[in-house]
């Protein structure tokens, strides 16, 4: 065991007492406080945004998180749909919508009916607030730009109740090139962004200012 230990010295690689004799375990994360194990994404807002970049953004929001927590049960935005409308439950859908488009408030016991329907301990609104692509100038030495901001809010099914929300904000100029970036990867970067907020806890309400916790 000596030689073993002064060889580690000699090269440089010194080992570290394991003081309380424990391996130690990795920090749960922000959903698993919150005793989340299965999310669902409601049909993405944003009425002035192309349906693409709407749709995307629910998708890659989905793919993204269960990339970063396999446990978790995400059922996707069009299974949502799906759902509801098999239990005749769209055209509520389409009233909590508006309201909650319009004056931001959210008809708790509505949202009750739609976790318990999907099985879900959580349901997200993802608001794509706009997405705008500017194509530059080689005239004027500009180069392509996109602007991007989606509001994500994730509600506990069975109160209703606002558990986590964040402002995701992106602006891509090109370097290189007149064209504006792909929309993939715009959204792509808002997406990724959402997911380390939601895993970690932060929230953001103004683009301007550093997330909360």
């Amino acid at each position: 065991m000596k030689i073993i230990t002064t060889l580690l010295f000699a090269l440089g690689v010194f080992p570290v007492p394991n003081l309380c004799g424990q391996a130690q375990q990795p920090a749960e994360d922000f959903l698993t406080r919150q005793h989340v194990s299965s999310l669902a994404v409601f049909p993405p807002l944003g009425e002035s945004v192309p349906s693409a970049a709407r749709q995307m953004s629910a998708d890659m929001f989905g793919s993204k998180l269960k990339l970063r927590s396999a446990a978790m049960r995400v059922v996707p935005a069009e299974a949502v749909a799906t759902q509801l409308d098999q239990h005749g439950m769209t055209g509520d859908f389409g009233a909590f919508v508006n309201l909650y488009s319009q004056t931001g408030t959210v008809n708790s016991e509505a949202l009750k009916r739609f976790g318990q329907t999907l099985g879900t301990d959580a349901v997200l609104f993802i608001y794509v607030l706009n997405y705008d692509e500017q194509k530059g100038s080689r005239w004027y030495g500009k180069g392509g730009r996109n602007l991007c901001r989606i509001q994500y809010t994730l509600f506990r099914s069975s109160s209703g109740e606002k558990i986590w929300e964040s402002l995701e904000f992106r602006q891509h100029d090109s370097k290189l090139s007149t064209n504006p970036y792909p929309v993939e990867r715009v959204i792509g970067d808002v997406s990724e962004s959402a997911v380390t907020s939601l895993l970690s806890g932060r929230q953001n309400a103004d683009v301007r200012q550093k997330p909360t916790k």
